[in-house]
């Protein structure tokens, strides 16, 4: 799994106090994410900063979002085709992801965008990045929070998560992992006709 670096990423600048998470919420685990997103940390951001947004892409087909605690601030696209100026033009991509496994698409395409991310322990797992360095790490509700609140508090630190994302991610790029595929795949090959 990886990123295309190589297309155009340039969506405009990022709007003030705004999150977004994309994933549909057809699948249970980013139902999960989002409800204990909304229920135990979105409120004590919106204490502090009123304004913040957050939006939620991906599609909703028999989805009860009518059943989400406080959704004040937030918006529910649905499909979209095209999810990257969404985040690119967020200042915060947010990953509360309890459970499930894989490689964290999301955290990448934001990373390659430029969007400062803040993820849980399991959001995270599996990606090569450095906490405090490339994303912020959280997994209580009130500590998830707190880094919310400081990436929207803090230019810098928002600046130095953009770079340092964008930059760990580089490993990631569909071309540098596709020529190691392709290599690893001829090893493979290579040595199972030795064996025979």
């Amino acid at each position: 799994n990886g990123v295309d670096l190589a297309r155009p990423t340039d969506f405009g600048a990022p709007q003030a106090d705004t999150l977004v998470y994309s994933g549909a919420l057809t699948y249970y685990v980013n139902w999960e994410a989002i409800e204990f997103f909304l229920r135990e940390a979105f409120h004590l951001i919106r204490a502090e900063r009123p304004a913040v947004q957050l939006t939620v892409t991906g599609r909703l087909d028999g989805v009860p979002v009518d059943r989400l605690p406080n959704r004040d601030g937030t918006v529910f696209t649905g499909y979209v085709d095209d999810v990257r100026p969404i985040v690119a033009r967020s200042w915060v991509s947010i990953v509360p992801l309890l459970t499930g496994g894989g490689t964290r698409l999301k955290i990448l395409e934001s990373l390659a965008l430029g969007t400062p991310v803040i993820s849980t322990r399991k959001g995270a797992e599996g990606l090569d990045l450095v906490p405090g360095r490339d994303i912020l790490i959280a997994d209580a509700p009130a500590d998830f929070a707190d880094a919310v609140l400081r990436v929207l508090r803090d230019a810098n630190l928002r600046e130095n998560l953009s770079r340092n994302g964008r930059r760990a991610v580089t490993r990631y790029d569909w071309q540098v992992i596709g020529p190691e595929f392709c290599n690893f795949v001829d090893e493979i090959a290579v040595t199972g006709k030795r064996e025979a």
